[in-house]
């Protein structure tokens, strides 16, 4: 009367219809709708009955459909012995076993709401093996989606060991060079667009700050090639020019991402950097910087007053930067007791407070001025308090970086 396909051996290794295939029973178009009243009268969670000829799908029998016209005046005295195929479904939704999970999916969401109400014939080789069903598809693209989500965030995290790795140098060397700093690194994900570093040298030291375009992943990719530009513009000019560092760093980018003008396949990207660098040099008693839409602040023993320190609203590597643009170099002598702190955007661009704007420039400069006289790292706590309780229940905007010293 019916069959189940049974000892279906498994082929394909990658999720796919095959593991949402249930062996059910089938009928044929001979079968008269009186057996399968009964077959549904004793399968009470049959859904739907696959109606089958010569092992090839045929059509699906819905059982609401079914019962719904077989409890209408007279309809068993005209059905009863007549062939199945008078309720049955004739275009049901068919997958082959092989078929991936997003594929049938998409198929099953093209075919309409039958095909999740009812389910769908699952076939090999064009041989019916069994039914699937709504349910146990959107559990199977969820089950998907969730593996796929555990292994991007384990690779994710693995990326953040990376990324934590690259920068254990500078901090390492940071340590042993200054004695009163303050360095903050949060990104705003596992992993981020801001990066840092520090370098020292005979005559004293380079520390350089950086925002590259977007955060996490592709921030992270952005911060990959940056160092790799900048340990290229170091072994070319040294570490005591700012200016030209970043001059050199803006053309490396602009040429590794093909964002150069001109160029006969213009680049889809446009991407590059803020930053600062600060060169502080020992021997001279100076301290030089060139900043790339990056803001600096002193806080001046001499005056008692926090200070932003110029900068070139230009930022290095983007599309609309010049290849030949010429940052310049601000210097001022080294005076013990003054602090200076840099910062990404992240820091000032975040939105919180009463008023839901920005954290701003002012404020910070307010604290610098409030809080001048403890060490850097107390002075990194507070500011970090504070900023959070701006923040309050706003979401955070950006990777966040800061770095501060004093002479």
């Amino acid at each position: 009367m019916f069959a189940s396909s049974l000892g279906v051996s498994r082929k394909y290794s990658r999720p796919s219809a095959l593991d949402l295939c249930i062996s059910m029973p089938c009928v044929t178009p001979e079968t008269d709708n009186a057996t399968v009243l009964q077959l549904f009268g004793k399968h009470n969670d049959l859904v739907s009955l696959p109606v089958v000829e010569n092992d090839r799908p045929f059509g699906l029998i819905n059982r609401h459909i079914f019962l719904s016209q077989m409890a209408k005046p007279y309809h068993r005295e005209l059905y009863d012995k007549k062939s199945c195929i008078a309720f049955m479904d004739k275009t049901p939704l068919v997958i082959d076993a092989a078929t991936s999970i997003e594929a049938l999916a998409e198929q099953a969401v093209a075919s309409g709401d039958k095909a999740l109400a009812d389910g769908f014939i699952i076939t090999q080789e064009g041989r019916y093996l069994g039914l699937g069903f709504g349910l146990d598809l959107i559990r199977g693209v969820s089950d998907m989606h969730a593996r796929q989500h555990q292994q991007i965030m384990q690779s994710i995290e693995y990326a953040s060991v990376i990324q934590h790795a690259m920068l254990g140098t500078s901090r390492q060397a940071l340590a042993n060079t200054l004695a009163d700093y303050c360095l903050v690194w949060e990104p705003r994900d596992s992993v981020g667009g801001d990066c840092y570093h520090f370098v020292a040298h005979e005559r004293g030291w380079l520390a350089v700050v950086v925002d590259c375009t977007g955060h996490g992943v592709p921030g992270a990719f952005m911060t990959l090639i940056f160092s790799s530009v900048l340990e290229r513009a170091l072994a070319l000019h040294g570490p005591e020019n700012p200016a030209v560092l970043l001059q050199e760093i803006n053309r490396r980018i602009k040429h590794t991402l093909g964002q150069i003008a001109g160029q006969e396949k213009i680049s889809k990207s446009n991407d590059g950097c803020d930053a600062v660098l600060i060169a502080v040099d020992t021997v001279a008693s100076k301290l030089t910087w060139a900043s790339a839409r990056t803001p600096i602040f002193r806080f001046s023993a001499a005056t008692g007053q926090a200070e932003q320190l110029e900068s070139d609203r230009m930022g290095a590597g983007y599309t609309d930067t010049p290849c030949d643009y010429v940052w310049s170099n601000h210097e001022i002598p080294l005076i013990p007791g003054d602090l200076i702190l840099v910062c990404t955007d992240g820091l000032i661009d975040q939105v919180g407070g009463i008023r839901q704007i920005a954290y701003g420039k002012r404020r910070l400069q307010e604290l610098l001025q409030r809080c001048h006289a403890m060490s850097m790292q107390e002075l990194a706590t507070e500011l970090l308090q504070e900023h959070r309780a701006y923040q309050d229940d706003q979401a955070r905007r950006d990777d966040l970086t800061f770095f501060g010293f004093r002479i």
